[in-house]
Order: structure tokens, then sequence, then C-alpha cells
């Protein structure tokens, strides 16, 4: 049985991420049904295209979803924003944004669902958090992209300096959505087995101090999610790649952002590894973290908390 056979999914968005995640899907996963949540920028003709590319594999149906396709459905993903206007503040285009995404859980839980949702839309700290308030599911089944993708990076970055495989490297970013808010956690990266800080120990691996500062300084300027970064490519096949991690039930370790307690914090959205299979996160992994990034990871949780404190104020 091939990875995404009978399953069906509904994606919530209009940018080029929806229609190019949808026809990967469709050649990569050969999902039975990719629906398209009803919004109104929605490109009815984009998705009469992929129809009609569907012909060609045979593997994969698309159509509009309506309400009773959520009782049905195995994985709700949301990539959507609202447009922007020129003259708007980023409190007021958080809100609308809020409202949007309070709308869609609202419409699949009063029809049903109960799949697991995987949340692209930025900042996915406060969303992942937002849709495990609005909807009521277990907190295992509600993740977001959050440093997945920054991790996958680090772990390349790492690659090309050691001349060893990334399948071979153990790396990852941890913490909150914003670029200050993410933490490199050296002290726990590793090639096969071997601690990378052990590693800049030996001058015969060429790698030093300098080389950590530089790695360091292209995580922190490469911002995927900034206004001026269009980077569908990468979180189409980040979006892909995960959702074959899920119907696989591969129980692969991947940083995904999900709710967590930390010292006196509870339920706070960070980006940490966990375990995921087809029922959601299975585990969160113990990851023993060194003093100095426990601190910056706590002081992520207590600033993310005060954020959340605010929106919920309203």
């Amino acid at each position: 049985m091939s990875e995404g056979q009978g399953k069906k999914i509904i994606i919530v968005g209009t940018d080029e991420t929806t229609y190019q995640f949808a026809f990967l899907s469709m050649l990569k996963l050969k999902v039975a049904k990719i629906l398209f949540y009803q919004l109104p920028s929605l490109e009815e003709n984009k998705i009469r295209d992929l129809q009609f590319a569907s012909s060609f594999s045979l593997a994969s149906s698309f159509a509009i979803a309506n309400a009773k396709d959520f009782l049905s459905t195995d994985l709700l993903i949301i990539t959507a924003q609202e447009e922007r206007k020129s003259d708007e503040s980023d409190n007021d285009y958080i809100r609308r944004n809020i409202s949007l995404i309070r709308k869609v859980i609202k419409k699949a839980m009063a029809n049903g669902f109960s799949g697991l949702i995987l949340i692209a839309t930025e900042p996915t700290d406060m969303f992942t958090y937002l849709v495990w308030k609005f909807s009521g599911l277990p907190k295992e089944k509600i993740v977001g992209l959050g440093t997945y993708i920054d991790s996958i990076l680090f772990r390349q970055l790492l690659s090309k300096k050691l001349s060893v495989s990334s399948r071979d490297v153990n790396a990852f970013i941890v913490g909150g959505s914003s670029k200050d808010s993410k933490v490199t956690t050296w002290s726990r990266s590793n090639i096969g087995g071997n601690p990378i800080l052990s590693l800049m120990m030996d001058k015969k691996n060429h790698f030093n101090q300098n080389d950590r500062i530089n790695i360091e300084t292209i995580l922190s300027e490469r911002d995927l999610f900034s206004r001026e970064t269009n980077s569908y490519f990468t979180n189409v096949s980040a979006l892909v790649k995960l959702t074959q991690l899920i119907f696989t039930d591969e129980k692969a370790l991947v940083t995904l952002m999900h709710l967590v307690d930390i010292e006196d914090l509870v339920n706070i959205p960070l980006s940490l590894p966990v375990l995921l299979g087809k029922e959601g996160i299975i585990k969160i992994s113990e990851l023993g973290f060194s003093d100095s990034e426990k601190k910056e990871l706590l002081k992520v949780a207590r600033e993310t908390r005060d954020y959340l404190d605010w929106i919920e104020k309203g």
C-alpha cells in the first residue's frame, strides 16, 4: 500500500503553498482525496487544472470540501493567511488571522472532525496554541511546522562542513517561531554519535569556533517566513515530508511546534523534538540541554506566555 492510499486531506489556504502541496502529494503520496477549504480567494481554475492532471496518475482526486467531509478527514493542514492591507497594523493583522482560523476550526469541529492538524500559518507557536484552544482536541493531535525547516538546514550546514551524510547528523533548532526565539542546541548535536563540541577540540576535523559562529550567522539570517521571502518550495517539501511521516507511521524524531510544560509554565507552544506517527505525537523526546540552552528556552517560553496572555485578553 502506498503512503497515502485511502487517506483524505483538507487543506486550508489560497497561496502557492496550497496548490503546490496538492500537486506534489498527488505525485509522491498518492493521497486518495485532497480537498480545498472554501475561502473567498480560492482559485478554482487551479483546482480544475489539478483535477485534469490527476487523470494522468489515477491516484488522487481533488475537490472543494463541504461540511460533511470533515467527519472522514485524516489530516487538516492550515496554511491560510489573510492578505495584508497596506495601512494595517501588526495587531489588527494578527487579529484578522485569528478570526479566520477560529472560523475554520469551529466549522471542522461542528462537523465531527477528529483527525490530526498540521499548522503552517505563521506564527506557528501562537496558532498551534489557539487551534488547541478552539478545537478541544488532545494536544498530541495538533502540531505546527515550528523549527522543522531550521533543523534540516542546521544539519545540512554541519553535513557540508564536516563532509558527512546529513543522515548521520543529529542536530536541532528549538524554541519559538520568530528568528529571535530560536535556540541552536549545540550541546546535543552529534555526528554518528560523536558530539559536535568534542569534534571542535580536534584540529584534524577542521571545525572550530569560527565555523560555529558562521553557521549560527547563516541560521539567524535565513528568515524563511519574512514578508519579503516566499519560500513556497521549501514549505511544500516540509509539509509533504511530514504528511508522509504521519501516514506511514514512521515514528520519526522531528522538531515540531507543540504544547509542553516547562518549569512553572503549562501548555506553552514550543518547537522541540517529538516522535511523530499516525496518531500524532507519540512521545516528546527527553533531550538534556546545556544550562545556557535551558535558560534561553525558558526565556522564550516566558515571552511566549506573556504574548498569549495579551492575545487571550483580546
